[in-house]
């Protein structure tokens, strides 16, 4: 599991959304990093977008600050 995931991870858990809701909320697509797969990461864009919906900054999805 990579870091931005667990803080992504961690942010969902806190939002009490699901992933189809925060998918549509952010208007993006139901991605596979969404399973937590190592070889898949969710986009700057992606990021850019969830971090409102997570209640969060773009820069601690990205980067944990």
């Amino acid at each position: 599991m990579t870091k931005v995931f667990s803080r992504i991870l961690q942010k969902k858990k806190e939002s009490g959304l699901t992933w189809d809701e925060i998918a549509r909320s952010a208007h993006i697509r139901l991605g596979s990093w969404m399973t937590g797969l190592p070889t898949s990461q969710p986009t700057d864009e992606e990021l850019r977008k969830m971090a409102p919906v997570l209640n969060t900054t773009y820069e601690y999805l990205k980067n944990g600050k």
